[in-house]
């Protein structure tokens, strides 16, 4: 247990550098940095996962961006952050800490991956390479856009018990 939290605040303590030290350059000015908030749901793929506790499991996470890229001639445009998540139901629990990259293909259309460490916890902890891809569609682009994400979000634990597909609502602030 001990060896756990060391971990978290370790990785707590690299999100909050990344943070810090992450200093605007002139990209930055195009669009706006902030937070992206999503919330919804994880559909475990594994079946005896979802017999042993839930079809849905709660999902939410925070992203921070710090970097966004100056628009192309098509539109394209990218954002870097930092992530840190929370997914599960019951003694089954996720918490994933990790940087991100946001493809925007338009106004609407959106790709996101992350990658980093997640922490698991099912009556024990684990601590594993955590990531995700998912796909979005912006519903509103205006002071806080709305968007649709389906994705899927892998830990590299317990044989896959923790992986699954998302489906969220994003509010950027």
């Amino acid at each position: 247990m001990m060896m756990h939290k060391g971990m978290l605040w370790l990785a707590a303590a690299a999100v909050a550098g990344t943070l810090t030290l992450a200093t605007p350059v002139r990209a930055q000015e195009a669009k706006a940095q902030g937070f992206t908030v999503s919330v919804g749901v994880l559909y475990p793929t594994d079946e005896a996962t979802r017999k042993a506790t839930q079809d849905f499991w709660f999902y939410a996470d925070l992203t921070y961006t710090f970097q966004t890229s100056e628009p192309s001639e098509s539109g394209y445009y990218y954002d870097l952050g930092a992530l840190v998540g929370f997914y599960g139901t019951g003694d089954n629990r996720v918490i994933p800490v990790a940087l991100s990259f946001t493809g925007h293909l338009n106004e609407q259309f959106f790709y996101r991956a992350t990658a980093g460490v997640g922490f698991a916890s099912n009556g024990g902890s684990e601590t594993g390479f955590a990531w995700s891809i998912g796909f979005g569609y912006n519903f509103s682009a205006g002071t806080t856009p709305v968007a649709l994400c389906v994705g899927y979000n892998g830990l590299s634990v317990r044989g896959g018990d923790f992986n699954g597909i998302t489906a969220t609502l994003q509010f950027r602030f």
